[in-house]
């Protein structure tokens, strides 16, 4: 199982050892409600959901909060952290500070979960692994150009920007309007020198073809894709009556735990 909790929504995966997606949901949340109420929906749904309730071979716990930053591995002391994490994001002092470490690339992920949450999430799962939503999306394959990785919720966004086949950043952004993403993308490419005209920009979550989003961002972007459903796993024939984009970042996550 694989339950992803990011500022807006709530969403979880549950598959079988021959990777057969058994059951998908995903609830979105009252924005900017805070993180009391954010721990309180995901108890209300975890224990609303009978499948949830049994018992898992295996669950990971993707964090998808914008407090995180990538660190290389000789920056990386624990009182360093902290120290980065507040002057970039301001006080974490009511938030918990771990540490994904990417031993390939000799980097980590440092990040802060709410207290709230991490009480909570310990309380329904007392034995899974946690993953912040940066550490997987920097494994996810066919990345070998200059690619913009996007995943869009109700209202943040997170993308990640690659130049040829290398990370250069991974950045959440709160949007009100298409405009906002638009001016955010094209800073992003013109803050790391990557053509836009050269950029494929890879569209996952809350966007729709016929969207006010998506026409705004091809006045910019030559080469848009919607992401298709990783072929490792098995789906429900319910599925084919939404837009594979909608799902495709979840299962991406989930192929890379």
């Amino acid at each position: 199982m694989v339950l992803l909790v990011s500022l807006d929504s709530i969403s979880f995966i549950i598959s079988d050892a021959a990777n057969k997606c058994i059951a998908l949901y995903s609830y979105q949340l009252t924005p900017d409600a805070g993180f009391d109420y954010t721990a309180s929906q995901i108890k209300k749904v975890v224990l609303s959901q009978d499948l949830l309730n049994n018992g898992f071979e295996k669950i990971t716990i993707v964090y998808a909060f914008p407090t995180a930053i990538i660190v290389p591995e000789q920056f990386s002391s624990d009182q360093a952290k902290k120290e980065m994490l507040d002057l970039v994001f301001g006080d974490q002092n009511d938030a918990l500070v771990r540490t994904d470490i990417d031993t390939v690339q000799n980097r980590h992920i440092v990040y802060t979960v709410p207290n709230q949450v991490a009480s909570v999430i310990d309380y329904l799962f007392s034995s899974h692994k946690a993953k912040h939503l940066y550490s997987l999306l920097t494994v996810i394959n066919g990345l070998d150009g200059n690619d913009i990785y996007c995943i869009f919720w109700n209202n943040y966004f997170t993308a990640m920007l690659v130049k040829a086949g290398k990370l250069q950043a991974i950045q959440t952004y709160q949007y009100k309007s298409p405009d906002d993403v638009a001016y955010y993308l094209l800073h992003l490419c013109e803050s790391f020198e990557v053509a836009v005209n050269d950029t494929t920009l890879h569209l996952n979550g809350m966007v729709g073809e016929n969207s006010n989003l998506y026409n705004e961002l091809s006045k910019y972007f030559l080469h848009l894709q919607f992401e298709s459903l990783p072929p490792v796993f098995t789906y429900p024939e319910a599925m084919k009556e939404y837009p594979a984009h909608y799902f495709s970042h979840l299962f991406a996550l989930a192929s890379c735990v």
